[in-house]
Formats: structure tokens, sequence, C-alpha cells
């Protein structure tokens, strides 16, 4: 009986596989690009992109794969790449099971951003540098912006942060580039505790920019004050 049941979940379950379909983004593969595939990609950011011949590949702590050749585009010595990500099935079952495809992408975007942070404000960092955050899929770059107050900054000291954002942000986005920066300025943040059902002030929470219009700017004037005014709300400060 035991035997039986086992042999009828194992077609069960290949019925359910074969009924499952994937569809990955244009470019994305089965197995890792070529190196013809990621000279051609480089070149369609730089026409006179160099790409090495030699690659190495690389496993982080998430088992996600890199495989990454060393190139300069527009000047910049960045990398072009083939990088491991899912596609959830659609179909019967959707989003029940995944498999594993290879896309292309660069470090250029990330290391430009870096040499322009470090020359402009030297303080500032990016604030993620492992490879995955090199080759994140969401086309976003993270720069922490350094103060050394410890309490709100004034108006006037936000409309410095503001202009020091706004000329990074124009020389970054006056080159060649895909993905988006953003930047982080420390601030209080509110948190559900779902254990004890409560909201919490966590004082190391941060801010973002990321709309460079003057709306933008209004919004983010306005969320960096009432994250400010959380630590008066009464909330729990952790």
């Amino acid at each position: 009986m035991k035997k039986t049941l086992s042999v009828l979940l194992c077609i069960i379950f290949i019925l359910c596989l074969s009924g499952c379909t994937y569809d990955p983004p244009d470019g994305w593969t089965k197995i890792h690009h070529t190196y013809a595939e990621v000279l051609s990609f480089a070149r369609t950011i730089d026409p006179n992109a160099t790409v090495s011949e030699e690659y190495n590949d690389t496993v982080d702590e998430y088992d996600w794969e890199f495989r990454e050749w060393d190139a300069i585009i527009n000047g910049v010595e960045c990398h072009m790449a083939s990088v491991s990500d899912w596609v959830w099935n659609s179909g019967f079952l959707a989003g029940e099971f995944v498999k594993t495809y290879y896309r292309i992408d660069t470090d250029y975007d990330y290391l430009l951003l870096q040499e322009i942070v470090s020359g402009k404000q030297p303080n500032w960092d990016m604030k993620y540098d492992d490879i995955g955050q090199r080759y994140n899929c969401n086309d976003v770059i993270s720069v922490e912006i350094a103060t050394t107050e410890k309490n709100a900054l004034s108006d006037n000291e936000l409309e410095l942060v503001w202009q020091d954002v706004l000329e990074i942000a124009a020389e970054y986005n006056a080159r060649t580039v895909r993905k988006k920066p953003y930047f982080s300025l420390s601030a209080p943040g509110k948190y559900y505790d779902s254990s004890k059902k409560e909201y919490f002030v966590k004082t190391d929470a941060n801010v973002i920019i990321h709309d460079l219009s003057d709306q933008g700017k209004t919004d983010f004037f306005q969320e960096y004050h009432e994250a400010w005014a959380l630590l008066d709300s009464g909330l729990q400060i952790d």
C-alpha cells in the first residue's frame, strides 16, 4: 500500500511539474552566458568597451552564482557578469516552483557611482559592497550619507545634503547608466514587533532620497522631520 501511494505521489508530482511553465525575461538563459554575449552587452553601453576572455566563477553565501569577466567601460575598470537568478513558474500551481536562469549584468554603474562619491564626498560610502549588491536585479544602487550629527539636522543642513546629492546624481546620470542611485540618511524608523503586537522605534534606520524633483525634495524633508519626531511619540525606543 505504501509503495503504491509513493508511486502515485511521484506521478502527481511529475504531472505538476510538467504543467508548469516558465517565462524568463528576454535574454535570460538556462546556462551561463558566453563571452561573445557579455561583450555584445558591454558594447551597448560603450561601443569601445573591452572585455577579457578569461572569467572567474564565484558563489556567494546565499549560493548565487556569478561568472565575471574583467572589463573597461567608458574608462571605468569594472566587470561583465553572468548572474544566476530565479524564475517562478506560471500556469498550474503558479509560484510554487522555481528554476535557476542566468542574466547578463555589469557592475559598471556601481563602480562609476562609487568613484564619483569618493571624489566629491569622501566620507560617504556605498551602503552595500557585497557582490550580490553590485549585480542586484532591482537596478538600484545605494549610497550612505555620512553625518557626524547625533541629532536631527536643521533645514539648512538638510539643504546642504540635498545639494550634494543633486551634484553627485547629475554627474552620474550624465554618463551612460542603467541603475538608479538611492541615497540613505540616518534617522529613526517605526517598526512592528509581531510577537508583542506593537510598534516600536529604531534609532538606526534611514530616510531614502530617490526622487530628485522639487516634490521629491519636499517629501524628503517632511519624511526626515517626521522620522525624528518618532522619538517623542511615546513608542518604545530600541
